[in-house]
């Protein structure tokens, strides 16, 4: 099951178990406002996903690789949705990382990666 898919690369085996949020925001238009009985009167316009993502640790190539898809002004994500597989457009504006003082077979490990990504 593909849970983080971006520009090709699948990171979805680097995805912490409870490291998944999804949301859905609505964007109303300027004509949206309440009436003088406090009733709402609605103009949506659209919807937009907002997720965020903890990540395991991982090699410090994968980890660039990852902050490289992520620097793009907008990109691909493949991802689990609450309707199943989707595929949008989405940014990144915040890519924290810190380097572990562990080291496997050689590599360095990069932990506390975490990023949101929000729908164009």
């Amino acid at each position: 099951m593909t849970v983080l898919f971006i520009n090709g690369h699948d990171y979805t085996r680097y995805v912490a178990d409870d490291g998944y949020d999804w949301s859905r925001d609505d964007l109303d238009s300027e004509k949206t406002k309440r009436v003088r009985s406090g009733k709402l009167r609605r103009d949506k316009i659209t919807e937009k996903r907002n997720l965020t993502f903890k990540m395991l640790p991982m090699p410090e190539a994968l980890a660039a690789q990852l902050d490289t898809d992520l620097h793009a002004a907008t990109f691909n994500v493949k991802y689990r949705d609450l309707h199943g597989e989707q595929i949008r457009e989405f940014y990144c504006s915040q890519f924290p990382a810190k380097l572990r003082q562990v080291v496997d077979k050689g590599n360095l490990l990069w932990d506390g990666i975490s990023f949101n990504l929000h729908e164009i």
